[in-house]
């Protein structure tokens, strides 16, 4: 963040960058600024959960597969899902997965990170196709069921791909149709659809 910003927190987890000349005009800045990341506490708690994960069943059932005998493929497949399971959790904890978005003029830059690796992606005007204001499916999100999606033209497979999962790239979540439709409205604006 660049001299001269200021960062205002909005509502579940999601920000909005403002300079410091439109500081007056916040609430018609409705521009998320989307910072989403792994927090420390929770990745050494995934590494340590995928470790006894892991440990754990090898531990206790070991026994069931050596010697070979008639069991021991049912305890193999017991341990190899175990330590499937496990070893998922352990990569979680260790990626340090976030992703940060930014409102150069007419773009939007999201700035993903990931095992070490920055990767930006930069959306414009010639590779979105439309912002959207969707009903969110998820269950975690009961309290804030309006999401608001960046959907990449089908011509960039290479963006469908790096937008992750449902082939869009997530502005949030929000409590009213009402402010999600203002998020929408931001966007398109600010990408000049």
């Amino acid at each position: 963040m660049g001299a001269g910003r200021q960062t205002a927190v909005g509502v579940y987890g999601y920000h909005r960058h403002v300079s410091t000349d439109h500081i007056a005009s916040f609430a018609d800045d409705d521009l998320p600024l989307v910072r989403r990341g792994f927090p420390w506490p929770i990745r050494v708690g995934c590494v340590l959960a995928g470790a006894f994960a892991v440990v754990m069943p090898l531990w206790e059932l070991g026994r069931g597969l050596w010697p070979l005998n008639i069991a021991s493929p049912v305890f193999a497949i017991i341990v190899g899902g175990a330590g499937y399971v496990g070893v998922q959790f352990i990569r979680a904890g260790l990626s340090g997965w976030g992703d940060e978005w930014t409102y150069p003029p007419h773009t939007v830059l999201v700035q993903r990170r990931a095992w070490g690796r920055l990767t930006t992606t930069r959306l414009t005007r010639t590779n979105v196709a439309a912002v959207e204001v969707r009903r969110s499916e998820d269950s975690d999100h009961d309290d804030a069921p309006w999401q608001v999606v960046i959907v990449p033209r089908p011509m960039f497979s290479g963006l469908a791909a790096a937008a992750g999962a449902g082939g869009v790239f997530d502005a949030g979540c929000y409590g009213s149709r009402d402010y999600a439709e203002r998020v929408r409205r931001a966007l398109h604006g600010h990408l000049g659809l």
